[in-house]
């Protein structure tokens, strides 16, 4: 498990509170950050295909009689809206880079040692502060799962 790898040095003994915190927070700043960058490919990709193909089908509406090729681009079409809709991939887009977004501000005021991080309890206030703030996110996913899946539930 690649993801694992990255995570234990976090459990090793001989590592500093600011060596943990440096540690946690870039695999998760990576992690959103990856997260949102999949997610706006998804919705550039999508996006594009529902705005494109429509033209193309007008102008081959217009010059030709190819009613294959019209059909094909109109199916793509629906799928490409559809998997917008069911991917959600603009809003998760946004969670996530909010959330790096987030992560790095911290991160930044931690190290400089400003705000409420110039005190001698600014690693467990970092801590606190970043873990609260994950758990946060962490919840709101879950009830956003759980409301797609109850959706799912009531279309069928």
């Amino acid at each position: 498990m690649k993801e694992w790898k990255n995570v234990k040095v976090l459990f090793a003994e001989d590592k500093t509170p600011e060596e943990i915190c440096e540690i946690r927070t870039k695999y998760t700043m990576e992690w959103y950050i990856r997260k949102a960058v999949w997610n706006k490919r998804l919705y550039y990709i999508f996006s594009f295909t529902g705005m494109l193909c429509p033209l193309i089908n007008v102008v081959l509406a217009s010059c030709t009689e190819n009613s294959i090729a019209i059909i094909i681009l109109s199916t793509i079409t629906s799928l490409a809206a559809s998997a917008l809709a069911i991917t959600n991939a603009k809003s998760k887009w946004e969670n996530y880079r909010s959330a790096a977004e987030f992560l790095k501000r911290e991160y930044t005021l931690f190290q400089a040692r400003t705000g409420v991080y110039q005190d001698k309890q600014r690693v467990s206030v970092y801590l606190k502060t970043t873990e609260e703030f994950m758990a946060k996110v962490h919840i709101n996913w879950q009830k956003y799962f759980e409301e797609e899946k109850n959706q799912k539930k009531n279309k069928k």
